[in-house]
């Protein structure tokens, strides 16, 4: 049962969700008198002179206060303070999970609006922001508007503004797929609590005429006759109109829009049907909306559905606002989230909505082909994507309107969507550099398989980012229709290699000059140029493009064998090498040779650790090089590893300047404790370029890192080609082909840049 196994989950050791974790080293004596006393001493006094080094020098800036009295629980109602910490861990969780902020849980056992608000303010100077929660109507209101007003840090009631924000962006999406004016909507809010009026009020700002808002309570619907004999409080009176009395069915009458924040099942099919033509139900009670989307399919098929539940499309869920707002808002130090902020969020979100879909996010639902439509208004809420376009648009408004401390001047947009992709892995930060200095001189990279829907969205994304100029080999028709099918219209330039004369004349030609002597005939070049996995890596040979990526239905030797007999190696290059670079625990590094090489010589391995290095030091990476083996440095005659030794010698000659040392075990590479035993190595600390003996073991070694370990892997990326080069794995995400991408024409300029 849920309830068995939900209580398990939370009763499970650790006991709770939410626990505080050391963030500095604490484990000399040193460490501690800098950590305590009497090295805190001296932020304190810095402090003291400046508020603002709070930031400087405490967690100030990345902690939010999740604050509630428990009045208004969840689906709950009013079941005290404590019993209502489990729902402020949880907020807490997401908090971290998805912004990575930091929180304290705190449960104020004050009902009274003074007394709350002063308990607050109190503890106020402890946080960057604070998130209030589970408050009810109207105490939330005064409480919400004193502590804005009374406070230098964003404050913000989620329950209010959270769905505000995120229904908004469905609003505005689902308004632009039945083609209606967001000005001359009908909508029809069920509920008139603080997420109700927060949402009208949104929604107005939104561009929904106030007139046209009609909210209906648990009596019906507000109107000025409820209001002049007092039966509305001053928040309900905002939406007060003059009509005549009535309930939800009355007002569903020819309703364009429905918003339900009331209770579940309260909406009948009849109701439905009585909206007018292509109608939006946002039907958001939990954990039973208003009316089932079966049940909305039963009488309608021009309806767009959303409810706030994972099971049906369009999933209106909080996460999707408040931990990017807050992230943005303690980003720039923000005094308070004003309403232009909460208005770029829903701009933000309405707007990812529009964008193709990684495959991550689709893998993330069971596969689930997902594009801006009926049943995709709103991005999912695993797509990492939230945070960088919505917390980078929430900063970016408070900058612009001065409530940040961070002034326009010195702060840079782009640098800070830089610093929020870091926060979602360091692959990510360093492949946007890695796209970010492609962009400076797009290529033209040539993909073998054009069809394939994996290249074609990493095409369109290429193309949005500016990373290169795709051609994409294939059917022509083939292409535009899986184009179409995905709901993607970019151009570029795609060829049928049937039907290219170059394929039967210069490119024939040229496989034959380099392979005659290898047995191929003009018949057999002409043949084998039929198939993309040649006339790809062909066009990069004579020109026609700058590089070539191939692979992800492709066996690895049919990319790799055309690639080596038509590109071919450089002038001195011994060998050609493949590796990967992975981060592992927050680190950086590379393994090889795992693609290319099975069993390596001494100078084959020389070759591999020299090319790694160089690869790695595109990267940013001083290499420190360890050659791997099952002993360190020989512990035994009989365990001698002459052919790595040999190997490291070769190294050494070949490259003076690189750090290099081994034979040694995996560990000694990588624990500092164990190198204390050896004190002749040649370098401290974890080694970041592991050369493994054989392609066997490179294979497994990776292999095992990344589903083992968690460790995210980049490539293989080839290395001595004489042009660039790169294998795709079967089985590559979008993401990972654009970084290969990306890969690729910054090889390509550096290849451009040599010649010159």
């Amino acid at each position: 049962m849920l309830r068995d196994e939900a209580l398990e989950y939370h009763a499970a050791k650790p006991a709770g969700k939410i626990t505080v974790v050391p963030t500095k080293a604490h484990g000399t004596s040193h460490e501690l008198s800098l950590a305590y006393s009497p090295g805190v001493a001296y932020p304190c006094k810095e402090i003291e002179l400046d508020s603002d080094n709070a930031y400087k020098y405490t967690s100030k800036g990345n902690l939010v206060a999740v604050i509630s009295n428990g009045t208004a629980v969840l689906g709950l109602g009013d079941i005290g303070a404590l019993a209502g910490k489990p729902v402020m861990e949880g907020k807490g969780l997401l908090f971290k999970a998805f912004a990575d902020i930091d929180v304290f849980d705190i449960e104020v056992d004050r009902t009274d609006v003074d007394e709350f608000v002063e308990a607050v303010k109190a503890i106020a100077p402890t946080f960057g922001g604070i998130n209030l929660e589970d408050i009810k109507a109207p105490e939330c209101f005064e409480i919400e508007r004193r502590l804005v007003e009374e406070l230098d840090i964003p404050v913000m009631h989620d329950d209010q503004h959270g769905t505000a924000i995120i229904s908004g962006a469905a609003l505005l999406n689902g308004l632009e797929v039945v083609e209606k004016d967001v000005g001359s909507v009908k909508v029809v809010i069920s509920g008139a609590g603080a997420s109700a009026i927060s949402c009208a009020r949104h929604y107005v700002r939104l561009g929904v005429r106030l007139e046209n808002i009609i909210m209906v309570d648990s009596t019906g619907i507000l109107t000025k006759s409820r209001d002049d004999s007092g039966d509305l409080n001053e928040y309900k009176s905002e939406f007060a109109r003059d009509i005549p009395d009535g309930d939800l069915a009355s007002a569903m009458v020819e309703a364009d829009v429905f918003l339900g924040l009331s209770k579940g099942g309260i909406v009948s099919k009849e109701m439905v049907s009585s909206m007018a033509n292509r109608p939006l139900i946002f039907a958001l009670a939990n954990p039973d909306p208003e009316i089932l989307p079966d049940d909305v399919v039963a009488v309608r098929d021009d309806a767009i559905m959303a409810t706030g539940r994972s099971d049906y499309p369009n999933q209106i869920n909080n996460v999707l606002g408040f931990p990017y707002i807050f992230r943005g808002a303690l980003d720039v130090r923000s005094t308070e989230i004003t309403e232009g902020m909460k208005m770029a969020a829903t701009h933000a979100i309405a707007q990812l909505a529009k964008e193709p879909v990684p495959d991550d996010v689709m893998s993330a639902y069971d596969g689930e082909q997902l594009q801006f439509g009926p049943e995709y208004i709103i991005p999912k809420p695993f797509d990492a994507r939230v945070l960088i376009w919505e917390a980078s648009a929430v900063a970016e408004a408070a900058v612009s309107e001065g409530v940040s401390r961070i002034k326009p001047k010195d702060f840079d947009i782009e640098k800070y969507r830089e610093e929020l992709e870091a926060r979602l892995g360091l692959t990510r930060s360093i492949m946007r550099r890695v796209i970010n200095r492609a962009k400076r001189d797009k290529k033209r990279i040539v993909f073998c398989e054009g069809e394939d829907p994996t290249i074609i969205k990493a095409a369109s994304q290429c193309i949005a980012e500016g990373i290169c100029e795709p051609i994409l080999l294939g059917n022509v028709e083939r292409i535009d229709a899986v184009k179409e099918e995905l709901g993607l219209n970019f151009e570029c330039e795609e060829i049928d290699v049937r039907y290219d004369p170059r394929r039967r004349g210069e490119y024939a030609n040229e496989l034959h000059s380099l392979r005659g002597r290898k047995g191929v005939t003009v018949e057999d070049a002409v043949r084998l140029m039929k198939n993309t996995t040649y006339f790809a890596p062909m066009m990069v040979h004579m020109g026609d493009a700058d590089g070539y990526l191939g692979g992800v239905s492709h066996h690895y030797p049919d990319i790799v064998k055309p690639c080596l007999q038509i590109i071919g190696p450089e002038a001195d290059s011994h060998r050609i090498v493949g590796m990967y670079m992975m981060t592992v625990n927050g680190e950086l590094m590379f393994i090889g040779d795992a693609t290319i090489n099975i069993y390596p010589d001494s100078r084959t391995l020389a070759e591999i650790a020299v090319q790694t290095a160089k690869v790695a030091r595109r990267f940013g990476v001083k290499p420190k090089v360890a050659m791997l083996s099952f002993s360190n440095f020989g512990t035994s005659s009989e365990l001698r590893t002459d052919r790595l030794e040999e190997a490291i010698s070769i190294a050494r000659e070949l490259d003076p300047e690189l750090i290099i040392d081994g034979p040694m075990q995996a560990d000694t590479a990588l624990v500092p404790e164990i190198q204390k035993d050896y004190p002749f190595m040649s370098f401290e600390g974890p080694a970041n370029i592991l050369i493994c003996p054989n392609l066997a073991s490179a294979n497994i070694a990776y292999k095992l890192l990344q589903r083992v370990a968690g460790a995210e892997m980049t490539g293989p990326i080839l290395e001595g080609l004489s042009r660039p080069a790169h294998v795709l794995q079967r089985g590559d995400s979008v993401r990972d082909v654009v970084h290969m991408a990306a890969i690729c024409a910054v090889d390509a300029q550096r290849h451009h840049w040599q010649k010159l």
